[in-house]
């Protein structure tokens, strides 16, 4: 039978702890690893739908969304202020708040490796975050919150929306209880909020599944406790996120909700998650 190894046994302890969401719920599944990821973010993938629906228009019964970040080809330049509506469209996201300036790394080019992962914001950026779905990052610039608020892909009316999962990889988590995802629904009611497990120059994974009816209309991320900048050490935690990987939003009529007739389409951001614990498969080794 498989031990509990001493790492992952520490993480899921962390899991119990520090994941506990303010309200509980039996209606989530939480995804939480650090250091090697590729099983548990297969497993989310899998759990909220096979199916990568890509660029496709929506709307979709089944599978899933993603954001790699990774578009611009060979020696792309970094993009220090993204539209917030860049995958509005296509995937169904935009990005708030308002006031907060979002940038994507570049490609390192043969002859200018600062281009790569933040290395122009700072020099040591390149060495410190790894990223998991290579070469480019997604991060805040003026702030340590990202907003994420759901459209049905595909659709030119901007048609607000809901999902049942949404997880992210995050890169350089050195501290506990910084970073974190929060989830609410369309009323802005919290559904909950979990905490990152920290992997020092690695990369973690946080996502939730609901399956208890839950609807999610928007998502918080806090990333560390400084925004990117020239310095970091010390008790400074700066964060950056690579792939985003949500359910297929859908729109309320869609997935059976009522839409609330006073809900702002982007709005304060307050976002909230439920717990249940992770797989055992996933923290366990041989």
């Amino acid at each position: 039978m498989p031990r509990l190894s001493a790492q992952r046994g520490t993480i899921l302890v962390l899991s119990l702890c520090l994941s506990v969401p303010s309200i509980a719920s039996a209606g989530s599944i939480v995804f939480s690893d650090f250091g090697t990821i590729q099983d548990t973010v297969d497993a989310f993938r899998s759990a909220i739908g096979g199916v990568n629906n890509g660029n496709a228009p929506g709307p979709f019964t089944a599978g899933r969304r993603e954001i790699n970040w990774d578009g611009g080809g060979v020696n792309a330049q970094p993009l220090v202020n993204m539209p917030k509506d860049l995958f509005l469209n296509n995937r169904g996201a935009f990005y708030e708040p308002s006031p907060t300036t979002f940038s994507i790394s570049g490609q390192a080019a043969p002859n200018d490796a600062t281009l790569a992962r933040f290395g122009n914001i700072n020099s040591t950026y390149p060495t410190t975050f790894t990223s998991f779905s290579n070469p480019r990052m997604f991060a805040p610039t003026n702030s340590i919150v990202t907003e994420q608020v759901f459209f049905q892909p595909g659709s030119s009316k901007n048609i607000p929306a809901v999902t049942t999962a949404f997880g992210v990889v995050f890169a350089d988590v050195d501290r506990a209880r910084t970073t974190s995802i929060e989830y609410f629904a369309a009323n802005n009611k919290s559904l909950g909020k979990f905490y990152v497990p920290p992997a020092n120059n690695g990369l973690s994974f946080l996502g939730v599944k609901f399956d208890g009816g839950e609807l999610i209309n928007r998502v918080s991320i806090t990333t560390g406790n400084t925004v990117l900048g020239p310095n970091d050490g010390g008790a400074v935690d700066v964060v950056a996120m690579d792939d985003f990987i949500y359910a297929e939003p859908k729109s309320f009529a869609s997935a059976g909700a009522p839409e609330p007739a006073t809900w702002l389409l982007v709005g304060s951001g307050v976002v909230g998650l439920l717990w249940r614990r992770r797989p055992s498969r996933l923290t366990l080794s041989a």
